[in-house]
């Protein structure tokens, strides 16, 4: 079974990859460097470790409009121009979509959120997200950064009570940076701050996050849009457990910390507004993100209202 999914996945890739290999597009006339490989094109230079001496490189040789190759011969318009990336995001954004694989990535990685939608059905979440994030509910997060910021600087304090010593500053702005975020985002405690805590799981996947999906950048841009469409999710999450990839399987287990960890909150909050109590780990007031888009999403016109799987998708 495994092996025909294989094989069908391999067709369905030679077919578009000759498809693109002799197409004639208007990218034929734009100069760039030259394909480093035939599998990963330019993508390997583009998003390796020393990525930046090659976007200085082709700056330099090409100017501000480049064509660059990915996967397969494939063709890709990168620019420079500070005109053309105003129209691009500012100006004229809602004709400049995100990539298929863009799409599918953040919908799979965080659920039916903003970063996941487009046309009518991003600007109906925008629609309800967009009071939540007024200067009255961000002067709110003042105290909730001031009490994290005394926890982080009673700690630092007591490591240098015994005298000047080396202390890992980027380690403990990390720390309290996604301890701010828990509180005034979520509404939860994740980190005291001590020297001695124990990293909660959330926090852990949260902070690893990043560098694992780095990793697959190329197969997330060139493979995930195709897998996407293959099965129901249920048979998709099945096949992924089959498939030996470690790095897959590390996603999929940040993933699944992440989407419990949300779900808990979600799910206290939500019952906790029902019965008109403080959830649980809650000192005061609901004023955190969530809470106030959780009261906002109910307060809507049954129209404007979000499902719970996209208010949850926010969260993440």
């Amino acid at each position: 079974m495994l092996i025909l999914i294989v094989q069908c996945l391999l067709s369905i890739a030679l077919v578009g990859v000759l498809t693109k290999l002799f197409t004639k597009t208007d990218l034929d006339n734009i100069p760039g460097p030259k394909s480093e490989s035939l599998v990963k094109g330019n993508f390997g230079q583009l998003f390796s470790v020393s990525a930046w001496n090659f976007n200085a490189k082709i700056a330099a040789q090409y100017g501000r409009i480049i064509k660059i190759y990915g996967a397969f011969g494939s063709q890709h318009l990168y620019l420079f121009d500070p005109k053309a990336m105003h129209h691009i995001i500012v100006k004229d954004q809602t004709l400049y979509e995100e990539t298929e694989a863009f799409f599918a990535a953040n919908n799979l990685l965080f659920g039916c959120g903003l970063t996941s939608t487009q046309g009518d059905h991003h600007k109906k979440q925008r629609k309800l997200l967009n009071p939540v994030f007024s200067t009255v509910h961000m002067r709110h997060m003042i105290p909730m950064f001031k009490d994290v910021t005394k926890k982080l600087e009673k700690t630092i304090g007591s490591k240098l009570a015994d005298g000047p010593q080396e202390i890992d500053i980027l380690h403990w702005m990390s720390r309290a940076a996604l301890e701010m975020i828990g509180q005034s985002g979520l509404g939860c405690s994740f980190d005291s701050l001590e020297e001695s805590a124990t990293p909660h799981p959330f926090v852990v996947a949260v902070k690893a996050f990043g560098p694992a999906t780095s990793k697959l950048l190329f197969q997330r841009e060139y493979i995930l849009p195709t897998v996407v469409k293959i099965g129901s999710p249920q048979f998709r999450r099945w096949l992924l457990d089959l498939l030996p990839f470690r790095s897959l399987r590390t996603i999929r287990d940040m993933i699944d910390i992440l989407d419990r960890t949300t779900t808990e909150i979600y799910e206290t909050k939500k019952q906790a507004m029902k019965e008109g109590v403080t959830p649980p780990k809650q000192s005061s007031e609901a004023k955190d993100l969530i809470s106030i888009l959780m009261k906002a999403n109910i307060e809507a016109p049954e129209e404007d209202r979000l499902p719970d799987k996209e208010v949850l998708a926010q969260m993440s």
